[in-house]
């Protein structure tokens, strides 16, 4: 009968604990792969675009969020391609003096956008205008029911019915398609309308 000895052996038990910490570690990487596409922590990919464009970002505490991409290059996103992705996950940008501001699109109304009498045609699609239509022939007010319902709930619209004009903030994009459907409505209306007047405050009673 044969015999080891004991050091032969135990050099054969350890080959598949040398061959086990032989094996590479998976490199860390900021997007994970999954089976439809990319994930990556928002905040990642605001620092990836703003490495690659030079602007200057400042993110609100409350925008956080992981996007998932299929198809799409993390590494490749550019600023408009960054909007369109903060538009579906509710944030909003705005970029003043150099410095862009991200924040949650419930608040894009209150910020200092220029106003405007149309959508400048350098914006954005999902950059945020504020615009004011004047209306010449219909009713101001009567178009707030029927265009609100078509802009989403972090826009604004409302009517002055004594200018006779349309206030509208949101993305470019929904505020070009407001605003021509404003336009053919004015088109369409009979000409000397008049936006009904305002009831008088009722005097308190002593």
């Amino acid at each position: 009968m044969k015999t080891y000895r004991p050091w032969v052996l135990a050099a054969v038990l350890a080959l598949p604990v040398v061959a086990s910490a032989a094996e590479p570690a998976t490199p860390p990487c900021t997007a994970s792969a999954n089976s439809s596409g990319y994930d990556i922590e928002i905040a990642d990919l605001i620092a990836s675009v703003s490495k690659r464009t030079g602007k200057q970002f400042i993110i609100d505490p409350r925008v956080r969020a992981q996007v998932s991409g299929v198809g799409l290059d993390m590494n490749k996103v550019d600023y408009p391609k960054l909007l369109a992705i903060l538009n579906i996950h509710q944030f909003a940008a705005y970029e003043s003096n150099g410095i862009v501001k991200i924040l949650p699109d419930a608040g894009a109304r209150q910020l200092p956008i220029p106003v405007t009498t149309e959508v400048p045609a350098k914006a954005l699609d999902d950059e945020y205008v504020t615009v004011m239509f004047q209306a010449k022939n219909m009713c101001s007010a009567q178009a707030v029911p029927i265009l609100r319902p078509l802009m989403p709930q972090s826009a604004h619209l409302a009517a002055s019915p004594q200018a006779n004009t349309l206030v509208i903030s949101d993305r470019a994009a929904n505020a070009r398609r407001i605003i021509d459907m404003a336009e053919r409505l004015d088109k369409a209306a009979p000409g000397g309308q008049k936006c009904p007047a305002e009831p008088p405050l009722a005097k308190s009673e002593k």
